[in-house]
């Protein structure tokens, strides 16, 4: 069986109209493409998500308009838990416990487009925008843990300002433009066509293509960062990570064998690990969510208008 008769007849449909739009209108049918590239599916969550989720504090948060859910558990230095593409807040759900009994709160939120959060558009640089509205709507955090394309989010938002203690990257992408032009190439356009294609993009985001690459941003980027990537990951290549740490100032690498690029979230070993680099130099600065004072997690939340500086 050859390539083209591999792919589904619904993908070959959509090829086809692609091929003719871009025949009428190159430019028209790039948006298409973007648009198609920044459309994630929604999928179901299973029991060991919901059951996370009950016992979570549930709140929303306001970004570019959208409504987006969050949850949080425990009480301490807040850790940001960032999901990948087509993921959700919840398969961080190993690293709740852990991070509470570490003296951590864990907060968690779908990113637009995904879970329960408004949206059917997504990409790092709503991600990154949806970062910065939780991090000015809870305060000031200790960390973030980020998987896959959520890593991309984190780091543009740190590029951007976000203060970011110390970071986890967890099957970190070191730019987007394999992915992306892994689309073009099965739509049809021509390999040497992508660079164009690239920064078109780019310019209907606003920002240049490299500050979407989060290799080129790295750096820039001063934080503490562990990435933690497996040698054997087919959806994000462990080469990506190296590439990573190679261009962070502050970054190391720690690799594992076997578990995947999702089975990596629920691994005991690789949970340990970002506590314990998450564990180091808790800063002082930063005041722990708990009792029934200004600090209190819930009225932190849920009361921010009424928040004295």
């Amino acid at each position: 069986m050859n390539r083209r008769s591999a792919l589904p007849f619904k993908f070959r449909a959509l090829r086809l109209g692609f091929l003719v739009l871009r025949a009428a209108s190159p430019d028209l049918a790039l948006r298409w493409a973007e648009r198609l590239f920044c459309t994630p599916r929604r999928h179901r969550e299973p029991e060991p998500e919901l059951a996370a989720l009950r016992r979570g504090r549930a709140f929303q948060v306001q970004s570019n308009g959208l409504r987006l859910q969050a949850h949080a558990w425990g009480e301490g230095p807040a850790v940001l838990l960032l999901h990948g593409w087509e993921g959700r807040g919840a398969q961080f759900h190993a690293f709740i416990d852990p991070l509470v009994e570490a003296g951590f709160s864990a907060i968690s939120f779908d990113q637009p487009g995904h879970g329960r959060s408004q949206g059917r558009q997504a990409g790092p640089l709503i991600w990154a925008q949806a970062v910065e509205a939780l991090i000015n709507e809870i305060g000031p955090i200790h960390g973030i843990v980020a998987h896959s394309l959520g890593a991309a989010g984190a780091a543009i938002a740190m590029d951007r300002g976000a203060c970011v203690p110390l970071a986890v990257f967890i099957a970190p992408p070191a730019e987007p433009d394999p992915f992306y032009g892994g689309l073009l190439s099965a739509l049809g356009v021509p390999e040497k066509e992508h660079p164009a294609a690239f920064e078109a993009f780019a310019a209907r985001l606003g920002v240049p293509w490299a500050r979407v690459r989060l290799r080129s941003l790295a750096p820039r980027l001063s934080a503490p960062l562990l990435v933690i990537h497996d040698r054997g990951d087919r959806e994000v290549p462990w080469s990506s990570g190296a590439a990573i740490v190679s261009a962070w100032p502050a970054a190391h690498l720690h690799s594992t064998e076997g578990l995947g690029h999702r089975r990596i979230l629920r691994d005991a070993a690789v949970v340990e690990r970002s506590v314990a680099f998450l564990s180091q130099g808790v800063s002082a600065a930063i005041l722990p969510f708990h009792g029934d004072g200004l600090r209190a997690l819930e009225w932190h939340l849920f009361h921010r208008d009424l928040r004295t500086a």
